[in-house]
């Protein structure tokens, strides 16, 4: 089995402010295959690496991103919230985050395009991943299908995703949210999905929009184990989203994901070291038995003749 890819949510999100360039530096030293970001449009219609559509939350400076000019956003300290050592961490633009990928030639971006792009707006953000070859080494994802299309149209080139909160038919941006507060109450039940439904959505996915991947919330894999194997058979990857536990990595194993999407890099690539030469090991105890085997069936074949 090949090694699922580890996925830096919003880089090293454990350890480092999200979303900023600590946090990019520390999970491609940790060994990310991939580092997934948000992008948002500035005021002055420039993609920046922030996940809220307000800088709220995570700055120090309030007001929404897209009516905020880009000396306000990059002014902005992202980094002294999470920890003082971190003061002074800016919001970074897409193109800056490229750059930092480009002088780790094995990992790419798993690019998140918030809410609806237009395809001129689109072509710009995939236009800055192209120096350095981080394009050809990169996924771009939306939950947003009009922003996928978009992406599909300007840049075919390069590999889409579609992101899902569950497997069954798209949602608006409205029902989506309202999907995502309810699913405090009752998480499993919400997201059980019958079998056929995962792989029926999935292949309309590749012929609509020409995904290789479908990414959905962890708990509808959780709930519903079935669906990996549905995507396989629709010929799409999924990379769940968000997984800290070893428990589940150990569950998505087993059934194969294609990479896993955590807040904690280093320790999913050290989880997925050891699962690797256990596996070794398992496969060499196993190969050690099947020769026992093998030689007491012999032995007992040379008995019997030599009964005979």
């Amino acid at each position: 089995m090949t090694r699922p890819l580890v996925i830096a949510h919003r880089g090293y999100s454990a350890v480092a402010p999200e979303n900023t360039l600590a946090a990019f530096e520390a999970a491609l030293r940790a060994g990310a295959d991939l580092l997934e970001l948000d992008v948002h449009l500035d005021a002055d219609g420039v993609p920046v690496v922030v996940h809220d559509d307000t800088l709220d939350r995570t700055t120090d400076t309030r007001g929404a991103v897209g009516d905020s000019p880009s000396t306000v956003v990059r002014g902005a300290d992202a980094g002294a919230w999470f920890a003082p050592a971190f003061a002074g961490q800016r919001v970074p633009t897409l193109k800056e985050v490229a750059g930092v990928v480009a002088r780790f030639p094995d990992a790419g971006l798993l690019v998140e395009f918030k809410g609806a792009w237009s395809r001129a707006a689109a072509s710009a953000a995939v236009g800055s991943l192209r120096p350095g070859g981080v394009a050809a080494r990169s996924v771009v994802q939306s939950f947003d299908r009009s922003t996928v299309a978009a992406l599909r149209d300007v840049a075919p080139d390069v590999r889409r995703a579609l992101l899902v909160l569950h497997p069954g038919p798209p949602m608006g941006t409205d029902e989506l949210e309202r999907a995502f507060r309810h699913l405090a109450q009752d998480p499993f039940t919400a997201l059980c999905t019958p079998a056929g439904v995962a792989r029926e959505q999935a292949e309309r996915a590749v012929a609509e929009l020409g995904v290789v991947a479908v990414n959905p919330y962890v708990a509808s894999l959780v709930a519903s184990p079935h669906v990996i194997a549905e995507y396989h058979g629709a010929g799409v990857a999924t990379y769940p989203y968000t997984v800290d536990e070893p428990r589940i990595w150990h569950d998505l194993l087993r059934h194969r994901v294609d990479g896993i999407i955590t807040d904690e890099p280093g320790r999913l690539r050290g989880f997925l070291e050891a699962w690797e030469v256990r596996s070794a090991q398992d496969g060499v105890l196993e190969e050690r038995r099947d020769l026992t085997l093998a030689a007491a069936r012999q032995g007992r074949a040379a008995r019997r003749l030599v009964a005979v």
